[in-house]
């Protein structure tokens, strides 16, 4: 009867462990990154809920709205605000980089931000819908 060395055994115990400690790599690697996209989008929606209520909180107390924000979160005062489809799509600037549209209505105003890289698309990262009050 013919018996396999002890050696044989253990480098493929060895490379069998390292089959499993990379395949375990990749599922961590692919989560980590999947982590960061979220903390990135997340990010991106708590500084869009911000210059909504900074907005929000403009138009009620009777100032003029900024048109658009650094990314963090310093209105930029040099361009007047926009309503809906005023801006060129693929405009860029490298000093904007949320745009802040805004549309009334009867009863209430509808504030939208837009990251600047996607003015073409339409897509809001957040739409903030604010009653208007009677004035005192």
């Amino acid at each position: 009867m013919r018996t396999v060395p002890k050696s044989r055994l253990l480098l493929l115990e060895l490379v069998a462990d390292l089959v499993i400690f990379a395949l375990c790599a990749a599922v961590c690697v692919a989560l980590l990154f999947r982590a960061r996209s979220m903390s990135d989008e997340s990010t991106r929606l708590t500084q869009a809920v911000y210059i909504a209520q900074d907005a929000a909180e403009r138009l009620r107390a009777g100032e003029e709205l900024y048109s658009g924000y650094t990314a963090d979160g310093a209105p930029v005062t040099t361009v007047p605000a926009v309503g809906p489809g005023s801006l060129e799509p693929g405009a860029s600037s490298a000093w904007l980089d949320y745009v802040v549209y805004y549309e009334a209505g009867a009863e209430t105003v509808e504030i939208s931000v837009v990251p600047m890289l996607e003015i073409g698309s339409g897509r809001a990262v957040y739409t903030l819908t604010v009653w208007k009050e009677a004035a005192p």
